[in-house]
């Protein structure tokens, strides 16, 4: 007996998932997923998920979903992890996945981190952090920290440093005079705990997906070779610098960064940097509409890998 022919129920909605008509839509859904989950972005995909029964065997495609066993799971409430949260974000200039970042810049005397990574200057009286402070005291390497912030709305990114520690300076950052946890302590001593730092910002970067350079004045010495070692490790970077400096003696470093521009504040670069990506992931729009946002000026923002003029486009 056919599935068509069959009495609404289990029996028949079974029939239905075993016809050709059926695989047909799964090859379909496969074929725009490329084989990979189309909720998480990084399983491959295991399963063809309804969205909707609305149109219960006669489904069109944006009914459906393809999800890896995981999601699959999760939906179902057959699981409390949901993958989702650990999908990278991906840049869509270079197809660069992204699930950390390291934050290069001066860190003596300063906050703007905890501007991107909430209770950042409180490290070692953060519940939150806590595991990192003790990484580095068992072994000189910082813990990369999960969950840090968000981007794209929803995509969870890791931290992976640096981190100050100043045991003068009472969990606040701002009251800390020396740079990348340097503690204040004995010469002969001090020497050593440089090098050790040295090797954590290394880790660190060897960590990280991306690095993000905050660059507010000329002799920000340590940023420079931060962003130097970045871009021998192939790393995707970040340079944001301040609109209250002359950029023109930093050519080098521009060069250097994947992607620069200016902004006012860290904070400022960082959600610009991420509103573009996020507009350059937004479906096309139709032809009226490109023919009228050509009319607009295109945003201030300068390219150093392949240079790409990006207009405004209206919705």
């Amino acid at each position: 007996m056919r599935w068509q022919d069959m009495t609404e129920g289990k029996e028949k909605y079974a029939a239905y998932l075993c016809s050709r008509e059926w695989s047909v839509l799964k090859e379909s859904v496969k074929h725009r997923s490329r084989g990979v989950c189309e909720r998480c972005t990084v399983n491959p995909m295991d399963h063809v998920h309804h969205l909707t029964y609305k149109r219960k065997y006669a489904e069109r495609l944006e009914d459906l979903q393809a999800c890896c066993k995981q999601c699959h799971e999760f939906i179902h409430a057959k699981s409390e992890r949901d993958p989702a949260l650990d999908r990278p974000a991906v840049l869509p200039w270079c197809s660069t996945r992204v699930k950390s970042f390291y934050l290069a810049g001066k860190i003596t005397g300063t906050t703007w981190r905890e501007t991107i990574v909430d209770e950042w200057s409180f490290e070692n009286h953060s519940s939150s952090y806590w595991q990192a402070y003790m990484d580095y005291e068992e072994d000189g390497t910082w813990a990369v920290v999960p969950h840090a912030c968000t981007v794209l709305d929803s995509i969870s990114l890791s931290y992976t440093g640096p981190w100050w520690r100043d045991p003068w300076a009472h969990g606040n950052s701002g009251d800390s005079s020396w740079p990348h946890g340097y503690s204040n302590k004995l010469e002969e001593e001090g020497v050593a705990d440089k090098k050790q730092i040295a090797n954590a910002v290394v880790n660190a970067i060897h960590a990280s997906d991306l690095v993000f350079a905050w660059i507010d004045s000329h002799d920000c010495y340590g940023t420079l070779l931060e962003i130097g070692y970045a871009k021998g490790l192939g790393k995707t970077i970040v340079a944001v610098f301040s609109d209250a400096i002359d950029t023109s003696q930093l050519w080098l470093t521009q060069a250097a960064a994947t992607y620069s521009l200016t902004a006012k504040t860290p904070r400022d670069g960082w959600d610009e940097f991420w509103r573009l990506v996020a507009f350059e992931q937004m479906p096309p729009v139709n032809e009226s509409s490109i023919q009228d946002a050509r009319k607009e000026e295109p945003l201030k923002i300068k390219w150093t890998q392949e240079p790409v003029l990006i207009r405004r486009r209206r919705r």
